[in-house]
């Protein structure tokens, strides 16, 4: 630990945890030269130093202590620490929630929460330093992945209190402020642009062909897309009755579709008919290639390639496969059908949702509509 070194917050956290395993620090080894170390806390950096490791692991303790990074623990204490509490209230309540939903809680957990707050007691957080701590996620990350922290927390403060061991959720203050970058996952590709992709899908490889008529024809969420069958079809209709999703990145797993107005019938268009009759007519409709039987949905590797080279096909980088969504919605709203119509074609139980969040006004629109005025 000497030499003149430059360590972290979290460096010293991990020192910190590597001399804590051993019974007791060693206090017997001592050079001849003043040992000094400089670390980088919160943004200052300090020159400690002492003349045995023991010395320097004192001064560690005491710089994270005054920082707030680390508190010292009475082991009489029956307060718990939130790593601890964090882990049982998820452990009893939130088993049965999707396996999606599981998986992206725990890196949350993982990556955010834990290392900042997991060695704290729970009566020692406060609307004040989680409001810090929102303050220094706004600077690199999205308003949206902060909600999803905060989402994530505040049932286990609900639950503390309803356990009697705080007294008040602080993260239920008025005072809470989040910010952070706007992320717009909801946009509609222009009408050109759409009418491009429609007229050059057929040139295209099946698997990414046949993507690409799901996702401009029907309005289908991106995991139903990769879940749909040929059996799905019937004449003038399809039904949308499964989802393949990615909980642990490549392997595929077959789920029901999201909520209960997802499992839904819509019509097939002409246009997408002949877009799928140029290839096999059996197993899903976007089939991983190394099963001939079409049985087996894509990885999560290969749906990310498929759908990447519809992007670089058409230059449209910049939008997701959920902005087809968006676009088939305004596509139905301009040509006249009715929001609720629309709500039920997407699975969307409210048609709130629909006006909201997918239904968009294109400039192009607007353009002629300014004509007209």
């Amino acid at each position: 630990m000497n030499g003149e070194k430059t360590y972290t917050a979290d460096d010293l956290i991990r020192i910190l945890s590597t001399l804590q395993e051993k019974e007791e620090p060693d206090e017997n080894i001592t050079v001849a030269k003043r040992l000094r170390d400089k670390v980088t806390v919160n943004g200052k950096t300090i020159w400690l130093s002492g003349n045995t490791n023991q010395d320097l692991y004192d001064k560690y303790v005491q710089l994270l202590e005054k920082e707030g990074l680390i508190q010292r623990i009475d082991p009489d204490d029956d307060m718990p620490l939130l790593s601890k509490y964090l882990d049982q209230f998820f452990e009893t309540y939130k088993t049965k929630q999707e396996q999606n939903t599981l998986v992206n809680r725990e890196r949350i957990i993982r990556n955010h929460i834990k290392p900042k707050f997991g060695a704290w007691r729970l009566d020692k957080i406060t609307t004040t330093s989680i409001q810090k701590w929102f303050n220094d996620l706004a600077k690199t990350y999205s308003k949206e992945t902060i909600l999803k922290i905060k989402n994530t927390l505040s049932p286990v403060f609900d639950s503390a209190v309803e356990d009697e061991i705080i007294t008040r959720n602080p993260l239920k203050s008025k005072r809470i402020e989040i910010c952070g970058r706007e992320v717009e996952h909801h946009k509609a590709l222009p009408k050109a642009k759409m009418d491009e992709i429609k007229a050059g899908l057929m040139s295209l490889q099946p698997n990414v062909r046949n993507l690409g008529g799901l996702l401009c024809y029907t309005g289908m969420r991106f995991e139903e897309a990769l879940g749909c069958k040929f059996e799905d079809f019937s004449g003038e209709w399809l039904t949308i009755r499964r989802a393949v999703v990615h909980p642990d990145r490549n392997q595929p797993i077959i789920k029901a579709t999201k909520t209960a107005t997802s499992n839904r019938i819509i019509p097939c268009p002409e246009e997408l008919k002949n877009i799928l009759s140029s290839g096999p007519q059996n197993g899903f409709v976007v089939a991983s290639k190394k099963d001939p039987t079409r049985q087996t949905p894509l990885s999560y590797t290969e749906a990310r390639r498929a759908f990447d080279k519809l992007r670089c096909e058409f230059n449209i980088k910049e939008y997701s496969a959920h902005d087809f969504r968006d676009t088939c919605a305004t596509i139905w709203r301009e040509n006249g059908i009715p929001l609720d119509v629309i709500a039920r074609l997407l699975g969307h139980a409210k048609t709130e949702t629909t006006e909201r969040r997918y239904v968009k006004y294109r400039q192009e629109l607007l353009d002629d509509v300014r004509t007209q005025m």
